[in-house]
């Protein structure tokens, strides 16, 4: 017992000399550490304030739900019987309306606006001073309002609509909340001032598209109809496709009426006061932390083997 206890004592002795000298190894090190650790918080600090301040502009949505707005649900089997279930009002789904926001048609129709495919890919620092968006001058001649970028294999001089699609994707964030059903989306760019006005575009164009879209459907519906009615001679049936002809009418009538068809906006797009990134203290922070760990692993490696 004596021995076993005594060999345990020598055993915590050692571990207790091991960790002195680790101590004392760190202690003898500590010039290089803090050179290390000031160089590294000092190169994170001119890295951060070179980084580009982004604006994040956000808005909150909902849907308008076509069949608590239209008659037409209640005679979906009459439609579906008739051919017409495609034309009926679920084609206005929250979810089918953030597909075609985050669509690459909808990003070639947005391109077709002035000033948008630079604004999402030549862009090169927002001047506050002026309230001006400054574009790189070695793609983009704002001047000119021309492309001058160099093309390269399989590109052309002017970006494709599949280009700007990848940036824009990268600067939309654009969800439903499972909880309240409302759709949230925000659109970060250089600009706060671009960012307020593109996320506009966005909202109203995605309602104009579907709002056309809707109206061609059904006066098409319509001209179905119609020649269905003068082609029957049943009563029954002529009452049906009656009921359907109400339903499209009211269809034409909301999508005349209301310029927010598809999406009602509840909170409106707004022009960002603060940068949403880059955190530029938690850079710092993070930065400053990680050279202090790696200067204090490399004084240890350092004793290691010089006392091998």
């Amino acid at each position: 017992m004596t021995s076993s206890n005594t060999n345990i004592d020598n055993n915590v002795y050692e571990d207790e000399i091991d960790l002195k000298q680790l101590f004392q190894a760190i202690w003898k090190g500590k010039i290089i550490i803090i050179l290390i650790t000031t160089v590294v918080a000092i190169s994170s600090i001119f890295y951060a304030l070179s980084l580009t301040n982004y604006f994040t502009s956000e808005a909150v949505l909902v849907s308008r739900d076509a069949q608590t707005s239209s008659p037409i649900s209640q005679f979906s089997d009459i439609a579906s019987l008739a051919g017409l279930g495609a034309i009926s009002g679920q084609s206005n789904s929250t979810y089918k309306m953030i597909e075609i926001i985050k669509s690459r048609d909808f990003v070639k129709h947005l391109i077709s606006f002035d000033d948008v495919l630079p604004s999402l890919l030549a862009y090169d620092q927002y001047d506050f001073g002026e309230g001006k968006l400054y574009f790189n001058a070695e793609d983009y001649d704002s001047e000119e309002k021309k492309w001058v970028r160099q093309s390269s294999a399989g590109k052309s001089a002017i970006p494709t609509y599949l280009e700007a699609h990848q940036a824009y994707i990268k600067m939309l964030s654009i969800g439903q909340d499972k909880i309240t059903g409302f759709v949230n989306i925000k659109f970060e760019h250089v600009s706060p001032v671009f960012a307020q006005q593109f996320l506009e575009l966005i909202i109203k164009e995605a309602n104009s598209l579907n709002r056309k879209k809707d109206i061609a459907d059904s006066k098409a519906a319509l001209e179905y109809l119609t020649r269905e009615l003068s082609q029957t001679s049943k009563v029954d049936i002529k009452n049906s496709i009656n009921l359907l002809i109400e339903g499209q009418l009211e269809t034409q009538m909301m999508a005349s009426i209301h310029e927010e068809y598809s999406l009602v906006v509840l909170e409106p797009p707004f022009v960002p006061e603060k940068r949403s990134r880059p955190t530029r203290s938690l850079i710092v922070i993070i930065s400053t932390l990680l050279g202090g760990i790696f200067s204090v692993v490399l004084v240890l490696i350092r004793y290691f083997f010089s006392s091998k």
